[in-house]
């Protein structure tokens, strides 16, 4: 009786000790997830910004251009 009491003990502490990596394991795990989605939120937000600055650096290279054409409009009519 003695022996079975005490693998009955060793039993419940390994399923203790397994259930304790069991949780920290699904911690680790949900962190993970919760940084991966953090980093996507970044990512996107970083994203969304370089389209935003590459639409307004379009729009003044349009405005540059269009300022150059008007530039060199009246020296294409005193050559011509």
């Amino acid at each position: 009786v003695g022996e079975l009491q005490a693998a009955l003990g060793d039993a419940e502490r390994q399923r203790e000790l397994q259930e304790a990596e069991d949780r920290a394991l699904r911690q680790e795990l949900k962190d993970v997830r919760d940084g991966q989605r953090i980093l996507e939120k970044k990512g996107s937000a970083a994203l969304k910004d370089l389209k935003r600055q590459l639409q307004l650096e379009r729009r003044r290279a349009d405005r540059l251009q269009e300022r150059l054409q008007e530039l060199l409009a009246p020296t294409r009519a005193r050559s011509g």
